[in-house]
């Protein structure tokens, strides 16, 4: 039977991270080990750790990739569980993570959904159900995943490795810093010729942003991470026709007086500036 070590990277998380780590201690079975890989946090998400009962690690770089390579080099565990400070894993995740691998000794590696926690507002539910339903959707059964795909890619908020696939890659790429880590990981994997499954069982609840700024900025870094991925994985040049269709509905819907199309703008436009500020960064051209 495999051992299994839990990997959350965190910076100023005192108000999440006492959740996420409850709820793992409350599931119905435990994982071997815990660990948290802080980034030099200036509020209490260390104490808060520590009292929890969970290892610590300090991580001068700050960014999620250097985090997480320092969790896995600390870390025991021959299966690598990942997930984030503001995700509330469901009560099975663990014990549903261990089953598949467990049942089936040649899965490299494991990714499931995230499924939006109740929104605080009209700002989180739009930005909840625009990132689940269209940016990352994701499989409804069990499926294989072979290729270079974002629906059903694995994400840090709820993924598993075996520690023996992730060495093999060299983890993390830590040029990615907090922009597309785990997406440009994933590829690597499977260019790696890994045995990967989405399992639409191994759920995990997450919060999305709140507040319009929050949400631009998200928006902004994954246009960004877009820019990022193509300087290791595209061609030079790449237009994607679909934002600005989506763009156009948007527009649409602004002109109706429907608030949805007015974050729909402001969504639509901050991802396209995170691609001009990234194609200029990473000299490509991505529009």
């Amino acid at each position: 039977m495999s051992t299994y070590s839990v990997i959350i990277p965190t910076l100023n998380e005192e108000r999440v991270i006492q959740r996420c780590l409850d709820e793992i201690h409350s599931g119905s079975e435990l994982p071997d080990e815990i660990i948290v890989v802080d980034g030099n946090s200036v509020d209490r998400t260390r104490e808060i750790a520590r009292k929890a009962g969970v290892q610590v690690f300090l991580n001068s770089q700050v960014n999620a990739a250097s985090g997480r390579n320092i969790g896995l080099m600390n870390s025991h565990g021959e299966v690598i569980v990942f997930t984030d400070a503001d995700c509330v894993p469901d009560k099975n995740w663990f014990a549903e993570i261990k089953k598949t691998f467990e049942n089936d000794s040649s899965i490299d590696g494991i990714g499931g959904p995230l499924v939006a926690l109740p929104p605080l507002n009209k700002v989180e539910s739009f930005w909840g159900k625009t990132f689940l339903n269209e940016i990352m959707p994701s499989p409804k059964v069990p499926t294989k995943i072979s290729g270079r795909v974002m629906s059903g890619a694995f994400v840090t908020a709820n993924c598993a490795y075996r520690r023996k696939i992730l060495l093999e890659v060299n983890g993390f790429n830590e040029w990615f810093g907090n922009q597309a880590e785990d997406i440009d990981l994933f590829w690597r994997i499977i260019d790696h010729k890994a045995n990967l499954f989405f399992i639409p069982t191994i759920i995990v609840y997450h919060s999305f942003p709140d507040t319009v700024r929050g949400m631009m900025k998200k928006n902004y870094r994954n246009g960004m991470s877009s820019s990022r991925l193509q300087k290791i994985y595209g061609s030079r040049v790449n237009f994607d026709g679909n934002i600005y269709k989506v763009l156009v509905r948007n527009i649409g819907k602004l002109i109706r007086f429907n608030l949805d199309g007015y974050y729909g703008c402001l969504q639509t436009l901050s991802h396209l500036a995170g691609k001009v500020v990234g194609s200029i960064k990473f000299g490509v051209i991505n529009l």
